[in-house]
């Protein structure tokens, strides 16, 4: 899941610079024919010098020719091209900062791509794939992307766009007549671009809450049509995991294939992308994975990846960084990569576009586009996306189309990943474009997410004082609170005489909390330090309210059913 609090940042010829077996620096002066895939033998410790071909970009079935170059285009490609010069000439300065940056970051394991000229100009790969094991990251290592995946949904859309098999304003209701949100206009118009751009009108990461419940993504589908929205439809920005799965189950109902196929096919299968894989068991069954990791105590900790099937388009996308190369590459084409065409000029274009406003400052305005996100940085337009796994994962991919310049950082660390990558990227921008670093960006990054972790997504809650009242009054027996209590939106939770003195509160079929004796009917879940109060009348529970569901426009009052 990514969170809104850390979200932001050349037509010449075609061909794939060789990259080095074990991610070592590479600068490309002439473009090299792409070639079959192999191995890296021994990986070095940080970075090797030893050459290995990146695989194929392998040819669809029929080749798109691209068309001859207009005037306008030839400035685009001039520009691009002088744009290739700029970040060439950086490339030593932005190596040294980079390592650098990696150094001071605690980050265990990263690995970068920076494309320009329509090449992998510089690779290099940082450090262990997971703390305790001293396997190296190489280019083939595969990454959890966390939220950058929502950009490979929106390229397989606009592939369905280009074959006219769906139109981006489009009713999703058009293709699958069951999706229903909370009022039957909005319900007949919402499009697949309203699903990608954020704009709903309900609650930021409406639907994520409900995996607690055990519930399957049909159902945690199902169930948004009972919730409200906090703004008018269309009418504003709020980050979502379940409206891009939506969006992509009304591809797979529109194409009769599931998003994996449309996804495989459409996308990965023309690239040449063959270690990328589109679920959490594919991801762990990866020869050759990252972990993910969190600061404990000072320490840096190996960590359970997090298990993202249920918004896989959203986020389940996993790969590496010699597969992201092509994938910018053509990000930064058009849609078109040495003549196999993913997806329109038009279509694809559609995605990079400012539709929603995130936000707008004396720094300027930043957009969510589809898929992508996009502010003006230095004069230039950048267009897009992060990840971020709360248990251990940081990823980002940014562009500066007109130039043709784009940036694939990987980590498997968060949120000093986030840092590491925001700061690199930032570097380089700094460094094309001015000559020189405008901050010191990982110092700044990190001290942003101190004050932007406070009160995100991941702390949402209200809590309850650090110490009870000094005239807290004892609980009644346990079986005044006792019973089954239900929320349109959420559903049921049982209440059960828990360990102890405490209660047990099961979530659906799913997770079970642990409450303990607050203040008379105020009960204390020590995790989360949040409350469940229950209203009592006649000697029985009749409903409750359980704070660590009601946040974010959430209404966590169940009532006993």
């Amino acid at each position: 899941m990514k969170m809104r609090t850390l979200a932001l940042l050349l037509l010449a010829t075609a061909g794939l610079a060789v990259l080095p077996a074990a991610c070592g620096v590479r600068i490309a002066e002439t473009a090299t024919p792409a070639a079959t895939p192999t191995k890296a033998a021994q990986p070095a410790a940080t970075a090797s010098a030893s050459p290995s071909p990146l695989g194929p970009v392998s040819p669809s079935p029929s080749p798109t020719p691209l068309p001859s170059p207009t005037p306008s285009a030839q400035a685009a490609a001039a520009r691009r091209a002088a744009a290739g010069v700029a970040v060439k000439a950086t490339l030593p300065e932005f190596d040294a900062r980079a390592a650098d940056i990696f150094a001071r970051s605690q980050v265990p394991g990263a690995a970068v791509a920076v494309v320009a000229g329509d090449r992998a100009v510089y690779v290099r790969c940082f450090g262990i794939r997971e703390v305790g094991r001293p396997d190296k990251v190489d280019k083939d290592t595969v990454f959890q992307l966390a939220s950058v995946s929502k950009s490979f949904t929106a390229t397989m859309l606009a592939a369905l766009v280009t074959a006219r098999e769906i139109g981006w304003d489009d009713p999703v209701e058009k293709y699958w007549p069951g999706f229903a949100l909370w009022d039957p206009w909005v319900s007949r118009h919402v499009t697949f671009r309203d699903l990608m751009a954020q704009r709903s009108g309900l609650p930021e990461y409406a639907g994520d809450e409900l995996e607690q419940f055990g519930y399957g993504r049909a159902e945690i589908l199902r169930r948004l049509r009972y919730l409200d929205p906090v703004a008018g439809f269309r009418a504003a920005y709020a980050y979502q995991n379940s409206l891009p799965t939506a969006a992509a189950e009304g591809a797979s109902e529109a194409s009769g294939e599931s998003w994996e196929r449309l996804v495989r096919t459409r996308v990965l299968a023309p690239l040449g992308m063959g270690s990328t894989v589109l679920s959490y068991r594919d991801y762990l069954d990866a020869p050759d994975r990252s972990g993910s990791h969190a600061l404990v105590n000072g320490t840096m900790r190996a960590r359970t990846p997090h298990d993202d099937d249920l918004f896989a388009p959203a986020g389940a996308v996993s790969s590496s960084i010699a597969d992201m190369v092509p994938y910018l590459r053509m990000q930064l084409n058009g849609g078109a990569l040495t003549g196999v065409r993913v997806a329109g000029q038009e279509a694809l274009a559609a995605t990079h576009a400012a539709t929603t406003v995130i936000d707008d400052d004396e720094a300027g305005p930043t957009a969510y586009a589809l898929g992508w996100e996009t502010y003006g940085y230095l004069g230039r337009r950048v267009v897009e996306h992060g990840g971020d796994f709360s248990n251990g994962v940081s990823t980002r991919v940014s562009m500066v189309p007109a130039d043709g310049v784009g940036i694939v950082v990987l980590t498997n660390a968060f949120p000093e990943g986030n840092a590491l990558a925001t700061a690199i990227t930032k570097t380089l921008y700094d460094l094309f474009i001015e000559g020189q670093p405008q901050e010191d960006w990982l110092t700044v990054q990190q001290r942003l997410l101190q004050d932007a972790l406070v009160g995100s997504i991941l702390d949402p809650y209200e809590h309850l004082p650090a110490t009870p009242p000094t005239d807290a009054a004892s609980p009644r027996a346990s079986a005044v609170y006792e019973g089954v209590f239900a929320n349109d939106y959420y559903g049921t939770v049982t209440v059960k005489r828990g360990p102890g003195a405490g209660l047990s509160v099961r979530l659906g079929r799913g997770v079970t909390l642990r409450y303990v004796p607050w203040d008379g009917d105020t009960w204390r879940q020590p995790q989360t330090d949040t409350a469940a109060v229950f209203s009592v009348r006649d000697g029985r529970a009749r409903n409750v309210r359980l704070m660590v569901l009601d946040f974010g426009g959430r209404d966590g009052l169940f009532a006993r059913r």
